[in-house]
């Protein structure tokens, strides 16, 4: 007998299968199409589960930021949104980019955390406390963005990465003639990337790639140790959501159609779809910060465009779980015997209106207020235990530090 028997539907290697899930110790026993006997069953009756997913890129603030994100908010907020695990950019207030701060951040997010998390350094010209810090991950900025710091060297940085680098690209010299950030600031920059990774042939994973230019290059040059993400907002809104709403500023900016329609077009060869999730204040958003909130609505979106369609359950599972345990060597997340019982489970047919005043963030604005949606998540479970249900936190703070390939 099993401590939990998870019973109903499955995406397992690719097929949505009827049977039960076997959990004993925060790990998978046994996964069967027949019943399976648990001190504790939980029936599923309309919903599906997936691996845990995970988002690659997640602003949670905190530090000097409070007001906008802590940690135990933009957990929650992941949690709640069906996310397990979320990787913690650190361009924060102060930024990470010495080991004490990112002693400092490390200390922050034990206990506190309510997701899984991975931890960022980011890199200008620190080499030596880039590797004394062993952070989870790396990030460059190309060009200037929010926090205002980035790399005037970066094929020195990238080279000096002690692990996956997630680059922010976005050309200097584009953004310095125009502040709006054409299309031009990302493809040339993206260019000049492709063309150092080819050289150094280290790990390097691209950042909301939006633009036409930038997903075509990447995916020509097809370089096996380049990883990518795109972001749902690039993928369902454009440049006249922006102009209708201001609100919508984010970097990169959203584009015209003709680019939204190129992210969809590949959307099979897309490896990582990731959020961006950047909470500030509708103050700070209406004094013109860059950034959209975004972990209790990307799968929701997905599962919406599942409906419509527009792609498959195993695509959610492929490019927020399977795709970021490959670019970053996350190590124990496979759904299979042995690894954790970390699900997020989803009903493709419960439909529901977003609402950001019941949202965990403190970012109480969304681009997607008022509009219904055909599939929610339902239930989020982390080694076993539920830690979200009908849109309930359950439990305390138990998030983890995933275990990456860069330690």
């Amino acid at each position: 007998m099993h401590e939990l028997v998870l019973k109903g539907k499955f995406l397992f290697h690719g097929e949505v299968l009827e049977g039960s899930v076997g959990v004993d110790r925060g790990r998978i026993a046994r996964i069967s199409r027949l019943p399976l006997k648990g001190e504790e069953t939980i029936e599923l009756k309309s919903a599906i589960v997936l691996p845990g997913l995970i988002d690659t890129h997640v602003h949670l603030r905190d530090f000097r930021e409070r007001k906008k994100e802590t940690v135990e908010s933009g957990t929650k907020s992941a949690l709640h949104g069906g996310i397990t695990a979320v990787f913690d950019m650190p361009n924060t207030n102060p930024p990470v980019m010495d080991s004490q701060t990112f002693e400092k951040r490390l200390k922050l997010f034990k206990g506190r955390a309510y997701a899984d998390y991975a931890l960022g350094f980011l890199l200008r010209d620190n080499c030596r406390e880039a590797v004394k810090s062993g952070a989870d991950f790396y990030k460059v900025f190309m060009g200037s963005s929010t926090g205002g710091i980035y790399s005037e060297h970066f094929e020195s940085d990238y080279a000096c990465s002690p692990g996956v680098l997630s680059v922010h690209a976005e050309d200097p010299e584009v953004i310095a003639k125009n502040p709006e950030r054409p299309p031009e600031a990302e493809s040339r920059a993206i260019k000049r990337a492709l063309i150092i990774a080819e050289s150094l042939k280290k790990p390097l994973n691209i950042c909301h790639v939006s633009t036409r230019e930038g997903i075509l290059e990447i995916l020509e040059r097809s370089l096996p140790w380049v990883t990518f993400e795109v972001t749902p907002h690039h993928l369902f809104l454009t440049k006249k959501d922006y102009e209708r709403n201001p609100l919508l500023k984010v970097y990169p900016p959203l584009r015209t159609e003709e680019h939204r329609r190129a992210l969809w077009e590949n959307i099979s060869q897309v490896p990582i779809i990731a959020s961006d999730h950047a909470p500030h204040t509708i103050e700070d958003k209406k004094n013109g910060s860059a950034g959209i909130p975004g972990l209790e609505t990307e799968v929701a979106l997905l599962l919406d465009a599942v409906n419509m369609g527009l792609m498959t359950l195993e695509d959610i599972a492929e490019k927020m779980h399977d795709g970021p345990v490959r670019a970053f060597g996350i190590i124990g997340r496979e759904f299979e015997v042995g690894g954790e019982a970390t699900f997020t489970i989803v009903d493709l047919k419960k439909e529901w209106t977003v609402k950001p005043e019941e949202f965990y963030t403190k970012s109480k604005w969304s681009p997607w207020e008022g509009r219904r949606l055909k599939g929610k998540v339902v239930m989020t479970l982390i080694r076993g235990r539920v830690v979200m249900e009908g849109d309930e936190i359950v439990g305390k703070p138990q998030g983890v530090r995933l275990n990456v390939q860069s330690r």
